[in-house]
C-alpha cells in the first residue's frame, strides 16, 4: 500500500533510499580493494580521486538515509570532531600551509565518512562480512602479488625502477606500509575464525579456512622484512587476546579462551618465522637490537625533533597536513632529506592538531567503544563478536604501527582503517540517530560539494604533472599558464613556473627584467599559499638577487635559513649570495654553520665549495668539525 507524507510518496522514497545505500556500499568496497594498488594511494592524483570517490559514496549515502527518513548514526557526531578543528585552524590562520590544510580536510572527511557508513550499515551481518572479507581479500592479493614480485625483482614495482622506491614489496613504495595492510587483514581473519570457534565449538571448513588466511598473511607480512611491523602484529594479536578475555562474562571461560588465543597468536607467529628466508628472520630480529643502524638512527632524531615542535603549539598545533613545512625550523640534522612525514603518525598527529586534535581523537574512540561494547553486551552471536572483536584488535595493530612509522598517510591503509573503526563501533541495536531526514540531507550536500572539490584536486595533479614534463621553459610556461589559470592552490606550480621564468635563456638580455618579476610575482604566490616553505623563499631571495635588490635577496634568504637551517641547498645558496655581497669570509662561515648543522655532510665537499671563493688555510680549515 503506497502513502505519501507531505507531497513524498513513502514507498519510492524507500526503494530509492534503499538503491542508494546499495550503491554507496558498493563504491565503499570498490575503493578498499582498489586503493592499495597504486602505491598504496600515495599520489596526488590519485589520493584526491580516492578521496572523491568516498565523498561521493558518502553523499549517496546520506540520500539513501534521508529518503529513508533517518538521520545519521552515533558516531558522526565524535567523527565531526577532527573536521571541525581543521577548519578551525584555517580560519584561525594557524596552519603552517594552509593549502595543504585544505587537502587534508578532504582526506580526512572522507576516510570518517567510510567510518561513519560502516557503523551503521555494519548492524547488518551480511554487510559486516562483505567487508571483512574484501579487507582479507585484498591483503591475500596483496600477499601473492608481493611475494611475486620480489622474487623476479626486489627492488622493482610492476616490474620498474623508480626513483620513489626505496624498499618497496606488493605495490608499496615501502615495505613497512605494505605490513601495515596486511597485519590489519591478518587480525581481522583470526577473529573471525577465533569468532567462529566459538560459535560451532568444533572446527569447522570454514574456520580452518579462516585460519589459513590468517597463516598465509602473516608469512607474508614477515617476508616484507617489515621490524615495525612484527611490533605491530604482536600488539595486534596481544589486543585481540585481551579483548576476548575481558568481553567474557565468566572467569573460568576467560582463562580458557585466553589460552586458546594465545596459543593462536603464537603459532602464527612461529609459523610465519618458520617459513620465511633465514635471512629475513636475521633482519627481524634486529628489532631487539633498538635503533643501531642509520635508518632507525633517523627515525630516533625526527621524532625527537618532532616533540618540540608539538610543545611550541600545544593547543591548536600547527595545521593538519602540515608538517612537511613546519617541522625543518626544528629539524637536527639529516639536511639531505626532504622529511615530510614524523617516522611516527602518533607525534605527525599531535603536531598536526595539538592537545585538541588529541581529544577529539580520544572522543572518536570512544564512540568506537561504545558501539563496540553495546554489541557485546547484546549480541549472542559469537561469530559476529568476534569479526567486531578482531577489527577493532587490526586497529590496534595499526596503531601500535603507527609508533614508529606513518602507515594512516598513506590513503589505502587509511581507509581500511576507518573501515574497521566503523565495523567494530557497529552497536548490536540501533542507538539514536543524529538529527534526522533533514540533517542527513544536508551532509549529503555537504558530502557532494567536497567531493566535486576532491575531483577538482585530482585533476589539477593530473595536469600538474603533465606541465612539469615539458622539456623547455617555454613550453613549460606556457603548459603551466593554462594549469594555474584553472587550478590557482597548486603551490608547486607557480614555484615551477617561477624558476622558468628565473632561468630563461634570455633573462639577463632585453626584457630579462620583467620576466625576473614574473618570477617574483610567481614565487610570493607560491608562498601566500605555504607560508613557511624554505626552498622557495631561497628562490625568491636569488630573484631579488638577480634585480638588483640586495637588501631583500638577503632578508629572503635569511628567511629560509631560519625556516629551514639544516637544508643543504639552501645553506649553499646563501654562501653564494655572502661570497659575492660580502667576501669570502661571510661564505665560509655559512658552510660551517651548515656544516655544524649536519656532521654527516662530507667536509671535502664543504672544503671544495669555499675554495671556489678562498684558498685561506685559516678559513678553510674551520669547516673540519668531524669529531
Amino acid at each position: 500500500m503506497r502513502e505519501r507524507v507531505g507531497g513524498v510518496d513513502v514507498l519510492s522514497s524507500v526503494l530509492i533510499g534503499g538503491r542508494a545505500i546499495r550503491f554507496a556500499e558498493t563504491l565503499f568496497l570498490a575503493c578498499l580493494v582498489a586503493a592499495p594498488w597504486a602505491y598504496g594511494a600515495s599520489p596526488d592524483a590519485v589520493r584526491y580521486a580516492l578521496a572523491g570517490s568516498l565523498l561521493l559514496a558518502a553523499a549517496a549515502w546520506t540520500l539513501g538515509l534521508a529518503c529513508s527518513g533517518r538521520g545519521l548514526p552515533a558516531l558522526a557526531l565524535p567523527a565531526v570532531g577532527i573536521p571541525c578543528l581543521a577548519l578551525a585552524q584555517l580560519v584561525l590562520g594557524r596552519s603552517a600551509a594552509p593549502i595543504w590544510t585544505v587537502e587534508a580536510l578532504l582526506v580526512l572527511a572522507a576516510m570518517l565518512l567510510a567510518a561513519c557508513f560502516w557503523s551503521e550499515r555494519a548492524r547488518d551481518g551480511a554487510a559486516a562480512q562483505r567487508l571483512a572479507f574484501a579487507v582479507m581479500g585484498v591483503c591475500a592479493a596483496q600477499a601473492v602479488f608481493g611475494a611475486i614480485q620480489w622474487s623476479r625483482g626486489p627492488d622493482r614495482i610492476y616490474g620498474r625502477l623508480s626513483p620513489i622506491v626505496t624498499t618497496p614489496f606488493g605495490s608499496y613504495v615501502n615495505h613497512n606500509h605494505f605490513a601495515g595492510l596486511v597485519e590489519m587483514g591478518a587480525v581481522v581473519a583470526l577473529g573471525l575464525a577465533l569468532g567462529r570457534a566459538r560459535q560451532g565449538r568444533a572446527l569447522t571448513p570454514a574456520t580452518a579456512g579462516l585460519g589459513g588466511v590468517a597463516l598465509g598473511l602473516v608469512a607474508a607480512h614477515l617476508a616484507s622484512r617489515s621490524r615495525g611491523g612484527l611490533l605491530a602484529l604482536t600488539g595486534g594479536l596481544v589486543i585481540l587476546g585481551l579483548l576476548f578475555v575481558t568481553t567474557r562474562s565468566s572467569r573460568e571461560g576467560a582463562r580458557r579462551l585466553g589460552r586458546w588465543v594465545a596459543v593462536a597468536g603464537v603459532a602464527l607467529v612461529a609459523f610465519g618465522l618458520a617459513v620465511v628466508p633465514a635471512a629475513s628472520r636475521r633482519h627481524l630480529a634486529t628489532l631487539l637490537a633498538g635503533p643501531s643502524d642509520l635508518s632507525g638512527q633517523y627515525r630516533v632524531d625526527v621524532a625527537a625533533a618532532t616533540l618540540p615542535l608539538a610543545f611550541s603549539r600545544p593547543l591548536l598545533g600547527w595545521g593538519f597536513g602540515a608538517y612537511a613545512d613546519a617541522f625543518p625550523e626544528f629539524k637536527q640534522g639529516h639536511g639531505e632529506v626532504r622529511t615530510t612525514h614524523a617516522e611516527s603518525d602518533v607525534l605527525e598527529f599531535l603536531a598536526e592538531g595539538g592537545l585538541l586534535g588529541l581529544a577529539a581523537a580520544c572522543w572518536l574512540g570512544a564512540g568506537v567503544w561504545g558501539g563496540l561494547r553495546d554489541r557485546l553486551a547484546r549480541s549472542r552471536d559469537a561469530a559476529r563478536n568476534g569479526l567486531a572483536v578482531g577489527a577493532l584488535a587490526a586497529v590496534g595493530a595499526l596503531l601500535v604501527h603507527s609508533l614508529v612509522d606513518f602507515n594512516l598517510r598513506l590513503p589505502a591503509n587509511a581507509l581500511v582503517f576507518t573501515s574497521l573503526l566503523g565495523l567494530a563501533s557497529a552497536p548490536r541495536e540501533e542507538l539514536p540517530a543524529l538529527g534526522g531526514r533533514k540533517t542527513s540531507f544536508a551532509v549529503c550536500i555537504v558530502a557532494m560539494g567536497l567531493a566535486l572539490a576532491a575531483s577538482w584536486h585530482a585533476a589539477g595533479a593530473v595536469r600538474l604533472d603533465r606541465a612539469l614534463a615539458a622539456s623547455d621553459a617555454s613550453a613549460r610556461i606556457a603548459a603551466l599558464d593554462t594549469v594555474l589559470a584553472e587550478h590557482p592552490y597548486l603551490s608547486e606550480g607557480f614555484r615551477a613556473r617561477g624558476l622558468a621564468w628565473r632561468d630563461w635563456p634570455h633573462a639577463a638580455a632585453e626584457g630579462g627584467l620583467g620576466r625576473l618579476m614574473r618570477a617574483e610575482r610567481d614565487l610570493r604566490r607560491a608562498l601566500a599559499l605555504r607560508p613557511r616553505w624554505g626552498e622557495a623563499w631561497a628562490d625568491l631571495g636569488w630573484v631579488l638577487y638577480a634585480r638588483g635588490d640586495r637588501d631583500g635577496a638577503g632578508q629572503s634568504l635569511a628567511r629560509a635559513a631560519a625556516l629551514d637551517p639544516t637544508h643543504l641547498g639552501i645553506g649553499q645558496v646563501r654562501a653564494e649570495f655572502f661570497a659575492r655581497t660580502a667576501g669570502a669570509p661571510a661564505a665560509v662561515e655559512e658552510l660551517r654553520r651548515l656544516r655544524g648543522a649536519n656532521p654527516l655532510w662530507s667536509t671535502a665537499h664543504a672544503v671544495a665549495l669555499a675554495r671556489r671563493w678562498t684558498t685561506d688555510p685559516a678559513l678553510l680549515g674551520g669547516l673540519d668539525l668531524a669529531p
